[in-house]
């Protein structure tokens, strides 16, 4: 299952300050408590070809040092729990016009192997680019 448009969610949830039809409400439930149990990140260690993350939690194994995943298109407050569960570093990369800081945007950032990581996204540029922060832990 992808996650819903996570801007349009907030957006049409705050501005309005108005009870959510059932729907909204399920995509909100959806978007925070998604999983993907099973992730193998691709060989293809580029940001073309990583494996697609599409959940709030992901759990992944890597074949290879810097097999890749790819975050989904950030959106202000979004999160994404990886746990890499491989003795290999897993190579991971925003999506198209996105930065993990504090790389560069498009750029990979690497998670250590068997760590979990919380990504957050803490801004939002006018354009829609957005910078996702990494919290690494065990």
């Amino acid at each position: 299952m992808s996650l819903p448009n996570w801007a349009e969610l907030i957006q049409k949830f705050i501005p309005s300050r108005q009870l959510l039809p059932g729907s909204w409400a399920n995509a909100i439930v959806d978007a925070l408590t998604s999983a993907q149990q099973a992730v193998t990140a691709s060989t293809t260690q580029t940001q073309a070809g990583a494996t697609a993350i599409t959940s709030a939690i992901a759990v992944v194994t890597t074949g290879n040092a810097n097999d890749a995943v790819r975050l989904p298109k950030g959106g202000i407050g979004m999160q994404t729990f990886i746990a890499n569960i491989s003795a290999n570093t897993l190579g991971v990369f925003p999506a198209v016009g996105d930065t993990i800081f504090p790389s560069a945007a498009d750029a990979k950032l690497d998670q250590t192997a068997s760590k979990n990581a919380i990504y957050k996204v803490g801004k939002v540029t006018a354009a829609g680019a957005a910078t996702w922060y990494k919290v690494e832990g065990t």
